[in-house]
């Protein structure tokens, strides 16, 4: 019985947290030791996930220990550096967040007197990723400071390249065109000095029975002395052969970035742009679009905080052009605009807007008040509600100077182009939990090119707006992290308006009409490092004659659908570089880059690409 009630004891007492013991931690946590099993203290340790780029450091206590708290699932690079040692790299598989994993890391003395010579430090340079090997140097550099000594920071890049491939139907009879492109990236410092340089090119071969050829080249530099501002140039030329006449634009730009005070920012663009038969399409095209134009001006805006509760944006920019049509007449025209917009906190819980719109066009002038309010519903939604209306307006209606361009989700095209602009929008969340869902309603008094694509080569997914259209838009987005590793991003806009006058090229009169859905889906697959998007596009605009005895021309209807699916290929294999490809594949009818036709005849486009970042 003493036997029994002694086991029982033992088996109980067992069973117990030792005194002063604690229940492991969800995450990863290890020792960093040294060859002789020596812990070592202030390692500086770094958690870095392959598929995401994401980064986590920490620093080992007296007794060599290190712990990383909720680290998610995924393919990890440990990382462990001190000055005197050789960098160690461990490789962690995290199959849940959840997870509790041990980890022993080894350090192995650094043979040379500088950790950037010699095999002692480049030995494992390949297989640290380039985000903690900036990381590293700035931690050397730091670790000789505080010994007394001085040292330039050393040079360090992460460079990205892409190269594209693929093939286009034309249709019609035309046959087959071939994509070619490559683009980089290229990011680093030196010394004090951070730096990036992007290049892109792209070519379009339609072969001998098309006669379509295209190119788009453009480079950008930017350059930043000091860690409060920055300097940009860039350029772009982009040229297409073949169809109704050559199509070529032309874009150089040089801009300014830097902090203003404690709480500004002030931004100073300076631009050119020269264009040939750009704007123009097939079929309709409006009575004021340029056949040529050559375009410089110079951009500033400021944002900042005047106080707590009140913060501003303002801005003024300068614009001349001189515009050729399509029979050859020459029109000049200088244009000033000035906008200030102001918010103060009126109450914890509201915000109010208020601001001017101002433009000054060859003497005469325009201006627009706006107003606002933002109101926080509760702890989760917030509420914004605003308008602007035109209420002096002394603008010239002549040919060649009423044309814009702007993207679709550019809602300030209603402030350079519009007679009046109301958007009410209710938002909830941020990160990974959003919820956007409002409407605006613009009436425009300028003739305005919506494009749907930033992409050279489909400049005509297009629709004109002209003077007199109302267009009322209803805006919608949702983020949600629909999976622990799934993160799915829904935007839908959806238009529909019109009845302005639109005066066409072909001296007729029609009454415009336009109609537009896109929408799109982002997912990603965190776990295994994979995007999928999906995209369609919907555009109409239809003409109804104001003479009715003239016939109605065809309208323009244009669908199109994309699929592209992105895959990192670290997550299956440990590379030493990081390489993704990519699949887009596009069907579209109606309206092409190309032609305009009424038959309802499919066109493919398939692209590949291939990219590495080291």
């Amino acid at each position: 019985m003493r036997l029994t009630f002694l086991t029982v004891l033992a088996f109980l007492v067992s069973g117990l947290p030792a005194l002063g013991a604690s229940e492991p931690r969800e995450g990863v946590s290890g020792t960093v030791i040294e060859e002789k099993a020596t812990p070592v203290e202030k390692v500086t340790v770094f958690a870095y996930e392959v598929a995401s780029s994401r980064m986590r450091d920490v620093q080992t206590d007296e007794r060599g220990r290190f712990s990383f708290e909720s680290l998610p699932a995924g393919m990890y690079k440990l990382v462990a550096f001190k000055q005197g040692f050789a960098p160690t790299v461990e490789l962690l598989l995290r199959r849940h967040h959840r997870d509790t994993q041990q980890v022993e890391i080894r350090l192995e003395a650094d043979r040379t007197d500088d950790p950037r010579d010699g095999e002692g430090y480049w030995n494992v340079r390949g297989r640290v990723p380039a985000d903690v090997m900036r990381e590293l140097h700035v931690a050397y550099a730091a670790d000789l400071a505080s010994d007394g000594f001085q040292l330039e920071a050393p040079a360090a890049f992460k460079a990205e390249m892409r190269a594209l491939s693929g093939v286009e139907q034309f249709g019609a009879g035309i046959g087959d065109g071939q994509w070619m492109g490559a683009e980089i990236d290229i990011d680093g410092a030196i010394g004090g000095v951070s730096m990036g340089l992007d290049g892109h090119y792209q070519e379009l071969d339609g072969g001998l029975n098309s006669g379509f050829e295209g190119e788009v080249r453009s480079v950008a530099f930017e350059v930043q002395p000091m860690s409060n501002q920055a300097f940009r140039l860039s350029s772009q030329s982009s040229e297409l052969a073949g169809g109704l006449a050559p199509v070529d634009i032309q874009r150089y730009q040089i801009g300014w970035t830097g902090k203003t005070g404690k709480r500004g920012q002030t931004n100073v663009i300076a631009s050119y742009v020269e264009e040939e038969n750009y704007y123009q399409r097939s079929a309709i095209t409006p009575a004021d679009i340029p056949g040529s134009s050559a375009t410089w001006g110079v951009d500033g805006d400021y944002a900042g905080e005047i106080s707590d509760k009140t913060h501003l944006r303002a801005g003024l920019s300068y614009r001349q052009r001189e515009v050729g049509g399509l029979a050859s007449e020459i029109a000049a025209e200088e244009t000033v605009g000035l906008y200030s917009i102001a918010g103060s906190q009126v109450v914890p819980k509201v915000l109010v807007e208020y601001g001017l719109y101002s433009s000054v066009r060859d003497g005469s002038l325009s201006l627009m008040p706006h107003g606002g309010l933002v109101v926080q519903l509760g702890d989760h939604w917030q509420a914004r509600g605003a308008a602007a209306h035109r209420v002096s307006d002394e603008r010239p209606k002549d040919l060649f100077r009423s044309f814009r361009t702007a993207f679709y989700k550019d809602n300030d095209s209603c402030h350079e182009a519009g007679e009046s602009c109301y958007e009410v929008m209710f938002s909830r969340g941020e990160g990974d939990r959003q919820v956007r869902i409002g409407a605006i309603h613009r009436e425009f008094a300028e003739t305005l090119q919506l494009y749907f694509s930033p992409d050279f080569f489909e400049r005509l997914e297009s629709v004109f707006v002209v003077d007199g259209d109302q267009l009322p838009e209803f805006q919608f987005s949702v983020v949600r992290r629909v999976a622990p590793k799934v993160l799915a991003k829904l935007e839908s806009n959806i238009a529909s308006g019109g009845g302005g006058i639109f005066y066409a090229a072909d001296d007729a009169s029609y009454e415009n009409n336009i109609r537009y859905l896109v929408t799109s889906i982002d997912t990603r697959f965190q776990r295994t490092s994979t995007g999928v998007f999906v995209a369609f596009h919907h555009l109409e605009q239809a003409f109804d004659p104001v003479e009715k005895t003239r016939e109605a021309p065809q309208k323009m209807e244009m669908q199109r659908l994309q699929l592209m699916l992105t895959q990192d290929l670290n997550v299956l294999k440990d590379l030493t570089s990081k390489w993704a490809v990519r699949l887009n594949m596009e069907l579209s009818r109606g309206v092409t880059p190309y032609t305009l036709t009424a038959d309802d005849e499919l066109y493919k486009k398939l692209t590949t690409g291939l990219s590495v970042s080291f």
